[in-house]
């Protein structure tokens, strides 16, 4: 059988761990590479073995995509989840009028999608430092979001339209 492109001998040039292709630093020693042809040097010393906890892109998009903050809360960025959500839900309900609403509307949606998919690519390449888990606010948001979903199958209440303003897809899936 042939050997994997993580075996051949590309190595960490600080502790000298095998490094799979294509990473931005290494997993044992957190250092970042800044040139992919030092890779290849020697060491002798053994390297540290243990798990970096990274962010799954897909993850902070989806639930960015199913309401606004939720990324960031994934992301572990708790004060951006919070300003996103309270500008989303002043928009949605009201609080700020303007004549652009729809476009502020679906802007902060936008805005917060975005701004998750770069925050998880940074800490993903160890750009950005992580604290190691997700915020405790995501599970809270999740528990009200579920809820309010599961009043809705149960009762019929909350109506489409007011879940509209609570979750953006479903407003642009109501046309």
């Amino acid at each position: 059988m042939g050997r994997s492109k993580e075996q051949i001998g590309r190595h960490c040039p600080f502790c000298g761990a095998i490094v799979v292709e294509g990473e931005y630093f290494c997993r044992s020693c957190h250092k970042r590479f800044t040139d992919q042809s030092e890779l290849d040097a020697p060491s002798t010393t053994q390297p540290d073995t243990y798990v970096v906890s990274v962010r799954r892109t897909y993850v902070s998009v989806l639930l960015s995509f199913a309401g606004v903050g939720l990324g960031q809360f994934y992301n572990g960025d708790t004060l951006k989840g919070l300003a996103f959500f309270l500008a989303f839900i002043a928009v949605s309900f009201n609080v700020v009028t303007t004549q652009y609403q729809t476009l502020l509307f679906y802007g902060i949606w936008l805005m917060a999608l975005g701004e998750a998919l770069w925050s998880a690519r940074r800490i993903n390449r160890y750009e950005r430092p992580f604290g190691g888990g997700s915020s405790y606010l995501l599970y809270g948001m999740l528990a009200v979001y579920g809820l309010v979903v599961a009043l809705h199958f149960l009762t019929g209440e909350p109506t489409l339209a007011y879940l509209g303003r609570v979750f953006p897809a479903v407003k642009l899936g109501m046309g």
